[in-house]
């Protein structure tokens, strides 16, 4: 259950939100899925103050998004940048290689970075994909 749903204000959602990216440099925010129609699907929030894209991955469940996008979000935060196509086998040496691919409309997906980070006349917030290749082939299911 989402916290809102759970009972707390969307202020006080987005205070808490706020509270972790000043604390941690960014933090994640998770989408329910209801079907393979609209799968469940994670972002970032706080790389775009960095001017680097934020990363959304979908088909995933609340527990892997800190384990597939802390690795990539580290190095940001360290002050390297990624775009559609870079290599990414030094931050997953043993896993099949993931895949970055820019995402086209953020604001179709990311609507609370949207509307926390996009300043007014701006274009969306920009977004790269993490995609598992497993993924890719079949569309679906949890990796």
């Amino acid at each position: 259950m989402c916290d809102v749903c759970g009972g707390i204000t969307n202020d006080e959602y987005l205070q808490r939100l706020v509270d972790s990216i000043r604390t941690h440099g960014w933090t994640v925010q998770f989408i329910e899925g209801d079907d393979q129609r609209n799968p469940a699907f994670a972002y970032t929030l706080g790389l775009s103050l960095r001017g680097h894209p934020e990363f959304i991955t979908f088909n995933c469940r609340p527990e892997s998004v800190q384990r597939d996008l802390g690795p990539l979000v580290r190095a940001v935060l360290d002050g390297e940048r990624f775009d559609e196509g870079d290599d990414l086998s030094r931050f997953y040496p043993d896993e099949q290689k993931p895949q970055l691919l820019r995402f086209p409309d953020s604001t179709t997906h990311l609507y609370t970075a949207n509307g926390m980070f996009r300043r007014a006349g701006d274009p969306p917030i920009q977004a790269l994909q993490f995609v598992w290749p497993s993924k890719v082939a079949w569309m679906g299911g949890d990796r």
